[in-house]
This record gives C-alpha cells, structure tokens and sequence, in this order.
C-alpha cells in the first residue's frame, strides 16, 4: 500500500517554517513511534517513508507531508500522530499544534503498473514539481541539477527495493529510461537545505518532459513518475528533500 497525506502544522505566533524543517519534524515523529521500529527505520539505508514541510502564505501554517510504503508503517505513523494534538519539536524548544489531516494520494504498486501497462498506449510525457530542494549524489560529491539518469534511477532504486511482486531489473534499464526523457520547458532556481548545520545545495521549480522511444519504456517512465509523489526523489527524502508532485500525460 502507498499513501501520501498532509498534516496541518500550527507554529508559535511569529515563528516560521522552511523546508529544512523536516528534518526536525523528522526526528519528533521517530521520537513518537515505538523504540524497536524507530530503531528499525533508522538502520535501513533507504527508508520506506518520505516526508516534507510546505509553507502555506494564505494560511499561515506549514503543511507536513508524509509518504508511506506499506500498510503497517503508515498505520504506525498516523497513530503517533493522532496520539496528542501537538507535537513537541526539541530543537526549537517548544510544541506545534496539530491540525486537520487529510489523504492525498493512495495507492499500490500493482494498481500503479496496471494503469500504465493496461492503457491503450505508452505515456506522452510528465510535469514534474519538485517541492522541496532536490539533490542527488555521484562519487561523494552533490549534483544540484535534475539529470534525466539520476531521476530514473532514483526512481527504479526505490520501486525495486520496496515492491514485492513486481520487479524492474532488466539490463541498462536506467540508460534506457534516461535516453526516452526529453526536457520541453523548465522553470528551476537552485535552493539550500540545511540539515544538523550543515547547507546542502539543491534545485526546486517544474520541468516539462516529453517520453520518447518504445512503447513499454514510456509505459515504464510514466508509471515511475506516477510512484514519485510517494517516495521522493533523490537524497535525504526522509528529513524533508526531494518531495515531488507529477502530472503523467497518458496516450
């Protein structure tokens, strides 16, 4: 099971929350979940979450995002989260009142595939949103630009690792799905993230993606992208980096 939903976040009068915010909201939410699964997650080298902070201007509250893969971790975590009305975040000193929380998106892997591979034809192409700073990582150093390759192999990394019946391994799959991508509009600016003070630099902004080559592969890019809003993309979508919303143009 997917599911993404949001959370109302109410601060302290004057009090403001950025994106890096996740990952202080990220440690409160372990910090609420019983002590073996927390220590469980905190062992895993890609989690089966994601979460993300937005700031709504109009409302004056941030909005908290969490994305879960599997029905016994999401039902872990919306309990925690209906367990008082606020939240204490340690780091700032003080607690967050908890508002309405609502379902955005759910899903499975196997409606996902099943809504791509049954269509009539291969997608046409993507928008792509990224929320939150974005980055990636390649031979220990950061890449603050939204290469087609590390997209799709973030994207395939996460959908194998936590889809039980439907795998993706065949040979070059990453340099295939990458070489079917065409950029078609962009409006992206680079945007800091900092995290136990440190500044990591990342993207945010839309990309519009036309699909090219066969048939299957722009089924496959077009089911990938549809996964994306769940699990993020790229580094840190655990502490708040990488949250994503896509539109998948279906043929």
């Amino acid at each position: 099971m997917l599911r993404l939903f949001e959370t109302e976040l109410f601060l302290p009068a004057g009090e403001r929350a950025s994106s890096s915010f996740g990952s202080i909201l990220h440690g409160a939410l372990m910090e609420r979940l019983p002590k073996a699964l927390a220590a469980s997650l905190h062992e895993q080298d890609m989690r089966p979450y994601s979460q993300s902070v937005l700031w709504d201007k109009e409302g004056g509250f941030a909005r908290w995002r969490i994305g879960v893969v599997g029905a016994a971790l999401g039902e872990a975590i919306e309990a925690a989260l209906a367990q008082e009305e606020s939240i204490l975040l340690r780091q700032k000193g003080y607690e967050a009142q908890l508002g309405e929380r609502r379902l955005l998106l759910e899903s499975s892997f196997e409606e996902i595939a099943d809504r791509f591979f049954l269509a009539q034809a291969g997608s046409k192409g993507a928008e792509l949103a990224f929320l939150t700073p974005t980055s990636f990582k390649r031979e220990g150093r950061y890449v603050l630009l939204p290469e087609f390759f590390l997209i799709c192999q973030s994207l395939l990394q996460r959908w194998n690792r936590f889809s039980e019946e439907i795998q993706l391994h065949e040979e070059n799959l990453t340099e295939k799905l990458a070489a079917a991508c065409g950029l078609s509009r962009y409006a992206l600016h680079s945007a800091p993230f900092s995290v136990e003070g440190h500044t990591i630099r990342g993207f945010r902004g839309t990309m519009r993606v036309r699909f090219f080559g066969t048939d299957a592969v722009r089924r496959l890019l077009g089911m990938l992208f549809a996964f994306a809003p769940f699990v993020g993309i790229g580094i840190k979508t655990a502490l708040g980096m990488g949250a994503m919303e896509t539109k998948v143009w279906e043929g």
